[in-house]
């Protein structure tokens, strides 16, 4: 989370990245405005690290799952409408997911049945909005955004199996019997992304400057006990 943030502000200055990433061990991340006391009524969950992330919606058990996060200049002309990024990406995911044969479609609430839930689930998996990736009718990507200054941040999560600390979320091996690699589809999407938003990665690490920065929010924010029981 201090890493995101810290592309965030590098976006600020005109720098734009693409960040895949995996977690070292399962951990729960918590939407900005959910409460600390809520991870109680998920008893599966109960023994994983928290941590609490700067962008909204429901909780994540991050496990089974590749997660990415892309920093930009809101003046950019591939941000100027930060809403397009949702559909950049996850129109881009059907088409990296079709590769291994995985039919997957975008979640239009108009066509939904029934009443919505109410109150929103805990998971965020759980939980649905316009242009989510859903397989068999199951949520597989969602995205979340942040804007500071003159930058946005967009980062999400695909669930590729099942966890025992989330059995109730089925990832997409499960779901499909197709069992996909975090490295494939990260280069994979990667390259779709790439001519989606007329990009050309140049694989890195931090600069100097982003490392600092991360630690310090590290320090500062995201490892603290008042970010994480803010509410």
């Amino acid at each position: 989370m201090a890493v995101d943030e810290a592309l965030l502000r590098s976006a600020g200055e005109g720098v734009t990245t693409l960040r895949f990433y995996q977690w070292s061990e399962p951990t729960l991340s918590l939407g900005y405005f959910q409460s600390t006391a809520d991870r109680q009524s998920h008893a599966a969950s109960l023994d994983c690290a928290i941590v609490r992330r700067a962008s909204g919606g429901g909780a994540i058990l991050h496990d089974r799952e590749l997660t990415y996060s892309f920093a930009a200049p809101i003046a950019d002309r591939l941000s100027a409408a930060a809403g397009s990024l949702y559909a950049a990406f996850h129109e881009t995911l059907l088409e990296a997911l079709a590769c291994w044969g995985v039919s997957a479609r975008l979640y239009d609430r108009t066509a939904a049945t029934g009443p919505p839930s109410q109150p929103q689930p805990f998971l965020c998996f759980e939980r649905r909005a316009d242009g989510d990736v859903l397989v068999a009718d199951n949520k597989v990507c969602g995205s979340a955004q942040r804007r500071h200054g003159g930058a946005v941040l967009q980062h999400g999560s695909v669930i590729l199996g099942s966890s025992a600390r989330a059995p109730e979320i089925p990832g997409i091996e499960p779901l499909t019997g197709c069992s996909i690699g975090r490295l494939q589809l990260a280069q994979t999407w990667s390259a779709r992304l790439r001519s989606r938003l007329g990009l050309n990665w140049q694989a890195g690490d931090l600069i100097p400057e982003e490392q600092s920065a991360a630690r310090e929010f590290r320090r500062s924010r995201f490892a603290t006990k008042a970010w994480l029981e803010r509410r």
